[in-house]
């Protein structure tokens, strides 16, 4: 029973096989037609996106005749403390002065993300732009601005800006290699999904073999097709 199930299988896959063999145009046309969709895509529709990102670490400050023991309180404290900077480098209150410095419209372009380290006090501003060069400007105003406004919120006193954003012209969007295989791939797939659709709704008896084992008849002969106007024409001859 295995043996004829593994057959079985064996001559589904090798009939498979043989209709994307007959439907091959098919396959390379529409393949070529979605590398080309994807690759015009890639270079002349979709927008790229650009990425900065400026680092702030936040500390209170202390006096150098301080213990040890407090100095680690006050980086403990400063570490969890974090969670709440985050929420304010993301509030409205620097969103709105951020948006006044650089435009409405860029700020609009842009997107903010702020992330930080569990074990560190460094927070990373990271702004993604159409614009490389806005993407720089929000991510260092949105520094400055919080290093401005938290001293009135919180009352922390030290906040510095250990890296600024520059200017990047590598695009980290779309990846026009990775989308051009993807339209290759994509391609492929959907010439073999008509391949086979087409294969399905082809009702024509392409040989005698069809006939013999597809449907289980005898083949009696061959009828050749018929010209009717031919035919009238010799009759009308004679």
């Amino acid at each position: 029973m295995e043996n004829k199930g593994s057959m079985s299988s064996l001559e589904e896959i090798s009939k498979t096989i043989r209709i994307f063999i007959k439907h091959l145009k098919l396959i390379i046309t529409t393949t070529i037609i979605f590398t080309g969709i994807f690759t015009v895509a890639v270079l002349y529709v979709v927008k790229p996106k650009y990425q900065a990102s400026s680092e702030i670490i936040v500390n209170q400050k202390l006096d150098k005749d301080a213990q040890v023991t407090e100095q680690q309180q006050v980086q403990t404290t400063d570490l969890q403390l974090v969670n709440t900077y985050k929420s304010v480098l993301n509030s409205q209150t620097v969103g709105d002065s951020v948006r006044k410095k650089v435009g409405n419209g860029n700020y609009k372009d842009s997107s903010l993300s702020v992330t930080t380290d569990t074990s560190s006090q460094v927070i990373n501003i990271n702004v993604i732009s159409h614009n490389a060069k806005n993407a720089a400007r929000i991510a260092n105003e949105t520094a400055k601005v919080f290093k401005d406004k938290i001293k009135n919120i919180m009352n922390v006193n030290n906040v510095s800006i250990i890296s600024k954003a520059h200017e990047s012209n590598q695009a980290i969007s779309p990846k026009k290699g990775l989308s051009v295989i993807i339209g290759f791939i994509v391609g492929i797939i959907v010439g073999m999904f008509l391949s086979l659709f087409k294969e399905h709704n082809d009702k024509t008896i392409q040989d005698r073999s069809f006939i013999e084992n597809e449907l289980g008849l005898v083949d009696l002969g061959v009828i050749s097709d018929i010209d009717m106007k031919n035919i009238k024409k010799q009759i009308k001859r004679k």
